[in-house]
């Protein structure tokens, strides 16, 4: 069921068109993309979730601001980009802001930077504060504290009240465990595991990459990791991954 109306969902974000409107920002327009690029994290498995908010002004306003900034989601079997997409070249383009191209390497430290405690700090910080203006009389489902996300899950029983959990997913030594070619080069026993991954090319549709050797580990490295990437990158990675799994495109 829980996969049924993710899938609804990812096709009902693919199928939407909407014409942006012209002018200047405002504090509606910031909440509005603060909410919209958050929308990955508002599942069906939370309370509220994006069904719940979807036919608002501010959500609407979100949808046009990231079609006007980003141009609309494009259908997965015709994204050339979502199938070459792995895991691993999803967090190298959070990085660097590109694809990864045969030669380039991804480090731990790379994604240890990328999701730090200070960027979602920044990013769900203004999520939160934007629903808290938005949607008052909603509880907003993300909280986070401490460097710990929790979200306000649903539970299966009917009449249950939603549960705060938290959410470990979003901790670089999870994120990084969760690239399939790191999780088979680790020893869970133990613990360790590589600590680079060096990219092919793409062969068979998809970017292909291996564990990075001592050599490669000595290399200078010229190109250096974005400071601060926009909350629609990590929204985005989070969608492409759900498309991933969902669709296994």
């Amino acid at each position: 069921m829980m996969i049924t109306n993710l899938k609804r969902r990812v096709e009902e974000l693919e199928r939407r068109e909407v014409v942006p409107r012209r002018g200047p920002r405002t504090l509606f327009d910031e909440d509005a993309l603060a909410i919209y690029n958050s929308s990955s994290y508002l599942d069906v498995t939370v309370a509220p979730s994006c069904h719940d908010i979807e036919t608002t002004a501010a959500y609407k306003r979100g949808t046009e601001l990231r079609d006007a900034l980003y141009g609309p989601i494009i259908p997965a079997y015709l994204d050339e980009h979502i199938k070459r997409y792995t895991r691993a070249s999803g967090k190298f383009e959070l990085v660097f802001g590109r694809e990864p191209k045969a030669g380039d390497m991804l480090r731990y430290e790379h994604v240890a930077l990328m999701h730090s405690t200070e960027h979602y700090a920044r990013e769900l910080g203004r999520m939160i504060e934007a629903w808290q203006r938005q949607f008052p009389q909603l509880t907003c489902p993300l909280n986070f504290e401490d460097g710990r996300l929790f979200r306000r899950l649903t539970l299966e029983r009917r009449g249950a009240e939603p549960k705060w959990e938290e959410d470990i997913r979003i901790q670089p030594e999870v994120r990084w465990l969760k690239i399939p070619e790191v999780s088979a080069n680790t020893d869970f026993e133990t613990m360790s595991t590589i600590s680079a991954l060096v990219f092919l090319g793409v062969a068979e549709v998809k970017h292909q990459c291996r564990p990075a050797t001592e050599e490669d580990l000595l290399r200078t490295e010229a190109e250096s990791p974005i400071k601060e990437p926009p909350g629609f990158t990590f929204g985005n990675q989070r969608f492409c991954e759900l498309l991933v799994e969902v669709f296994g495109v």
